[in-house]
């Protein structure tokens, strides 16, 4: 059996594509990564991103691991209704138990707005949330 937890080991292609925006799981040598690209900044991105998050949330608690990188680097922007889902995955790491696992965010400088809405992200559960 492949142990989905480690670096090349056979993994599901967990991904997601609007017009705008899209996402992506990648399980790389420095652990598993999440990478966001474009614009989200639909009525109700959650009808995409839900689904999305729960696949990755999924994967982590089976894979066992104990952080994820969350790669904003190519997110131009993303309104508050989008991060409701990112409230939504923090949800659902707390209800996690002992399998608990942090979201460790890499923004780019470049994107002011992306350091205010972590902080303010961070500020909801500091113990799930980190800013790289």
């Amino acid at each position: 059996m492949v142990d989905p937890s480690k670096p090349g080991a056979r993994t599901p292609a967990i991904q997601v594509s609007e017009e705008k925006y899209s996402a992506a799981m990648h399980v790389e040598p420095m652990g598993t990564r999440v990478q966001f690209r474009g614009t989200i900044s639909t009525v109700n991105p959650a009808s995409v991103l839900n689904p999305f998050v729960d696949q990755v949330h999924d994967h982590l608690l089976k894979a066992g691991a104990k952080d994820v990188r969350v790669d904003f680097t190519e997110l131009e922007f993303c309104n508050s209704s989008g991060f409701k889902s990112f409230i939504y995955w923090i949800q659902k790491i707390q209800s996690a138990g002992d399998k608990q696992y942090r979201l460790r965010f890499i923004s780019s400088p470049a994107r002011k707005w992306q350091r205010t809405s972590l902080l303010a992200l961070s500020c909801y559960s500091p113990s799930a949330v980190e800013i790289g």
